[in-house]
């Protein structure tokens, strides 16, 4: 969707506002889990093991061959049109903390990883994530990616169920790239959307990062 046909759609009422032109103004600085009762660092499902190339955008604390800060000045986590918060949670799959996601109560929901400058992501060929949820605003959720316009990809077709438990799921970016992003451009390496729920449902996120195979 270009940047006209998003004005247009922003001012209907049905129609949920394509996340590759948000409304920027609620940037979100992740909280350090710091010390605590709970301070064991999880390894997540699929353990990081030394020589694998592992990319991390931000929501992820393991081990790593590369990075890519949330450092709010030129990668940030945008929490799209107020229509979330994101509070550190404990309960978690990997690392120290998981991210949980509060619905505001509105018709959509959104947030995404953003970066000012474009970042080549054409060696990395699997995107991970995992969710879990069992609150009816959670029922259909989209992972997207933005190079100049946006492709959401249903996170059901990668194991998502909104059952209440861990799913973890392997996204491969040749899927995006069939959708039209250019992966040599990448401006969101990851976008979250879920659709119309009451403002006490709640979605678990954490173990983001990309590999190369």
């Amino acid at each position: 969707m270009k940047r006209a046909s998003l004005a247009v759609c922003l001012l209907l009422a049905a129609c949920r506002p394509d996340p590759g032109v948000p409304d920027y103004t609620g940037q979100y600085d992740r909280p350090d889990a710091g010390p605590g009762p709970d301070n064991e660092m999880l390894p997540g499902p699929f353990p990081y093991e030394a020589g694998q190339r592992r990319l991390a955008v931000g929501l992820y604390e393991g081990g790593r061959s590369e990075d890519v800060a949330v450092d709010g000045v030129n990668t940030h986590i945008y929490l799209y049109e107020g229509t979330l918060t994101l509070e550190p949670s404990t309960t978690r799959v990997e690392g120290l903390q998981a991210e949980l996601v509060v619905h505001a109560g509105k018709t959509w929901l959104g947030f995404g990883v953003h970066w000012d400058t474009p970042r080549n992501l054409d060696g990395w060929k699997t995107l991970h994530v995992s969710l879990n949820s069992a609150d009816p605003g959670f029922a259909n959720v989209s992972i997207g990616m933005n190079d100049d316009d946006s492709v959401q990809l249903p996170a059901s077709q990668y194991g998502y169920t909104n059952d209440g438990q861990w799913h973890h799921l392997a996204i491969p970016l040749a899927d995006f790239a069939a959708g039209g992003v250019q992966l040599s451009a990448v401006q969101a390496p990851f976008v979250f959307i879920a659709g119309a729920g009451a403002a006490a449902d709640t979605l678990l996120l954490d173990n983001l990062y990309f590999t190369a195979d």
